[in-house]
């Protein structure tokens, strides 16, 4: 009995002096909250619609007065002029010629018209024309810069019996701004007429490089309706 017991406990020995396992526990994943940033609201600008541009103020050039300055018919008060004439003609009457509009600092492409008088007055008779309803005269005018002027620009016509109209008129001296000309023809509506361009003088010239008149894209507006 004593020898039993004696295995009993050799056997128990080994048991517990042996090391206990040791089981690994499995760390618990620790959630590490982000710190906030701090991420700044937009100001929030609201986004322009593009400006539909009324149906009325669209339209074509009803009238292009530099397009046909060939076909209009030239006088000086006291002459009718050849128009357009050759480069060797004689120009002692006064004349009109198309502009480079770079030589005043515009464009390439504005049409301008320049008119060089030699007395008191000078005139472009444009052909039949019938006046709508909304149509408006748009014009620039000035003079050469850095030359004398003094002169009047005329928007005049000859109605269906012939008879001459005074109309619109604006007058001009060297160093003044350009005018800017949107005049109303409401007034002519359904009218024929022939428009007249006119460049006036009050005083006696002293040469030909004073004095010219100078229009820049000279035309008849017509808006949509």
């Amino acid at each position: 009995m004593r020898y039993f017991l004696t295995l009993c406990l050799l056997s128990l020995i080994p048991s517990a002096c042996a090391p206990s396992a040791s089981s690994t526990s499995i760390p618990t994943p620790v959630v590490v909250e982000p710190s906030p940033i701090f991420t700044a609201i937009p100001t929030f600008t609201p986004t322009v619609s593009p400006t539909s541009t009324p149906i009325a103020s669209l339209g074509t050039i009803a009238l292009d007065f530099t397009a046909l300055l060939c076909n209009a018919e030239w006088m000086n008060g006291a002459h009718k002029l050849t128009p357009c004439p050759p480069l060797n003609a004689d120009l002692s009457g006064g004349y009109a010629a198309t502009l480079d509009p770079r030589l005043e600092g515009l464009p390439a492409n504005v049409p301008a018209l320049l008119i060089v008088p030699t007395a008191n007055a000078f005139f472009l008779r444009y052909p039949s024309f019938t006046v709508g309803a909304k149509d408006r005269f748009r014009a620039t005018l000035q003079c050469p810069s850095s030359m004398p002027c003094d002169v009047q620009f005329a928007l005049e016509y000859y109605d269906a019996n012939g008879k001459y109209h005074e109309f619109m008129a604006w007058d001009y001296k060297a160093g003044e701004d350009p005018i800017n000309v949107d005049a109303d023809l409401s007034s002519l509506t359904g009218q024929s007429v022939d428009f007249v361009l006119t460049l006036r003088l009050f005083h006696a010239i002293e040469n030909t490089q004073q004095d010219n008149g100078i229009w820049i894209a000279p035309h008849i507006y017509r808006p949509m309706q």
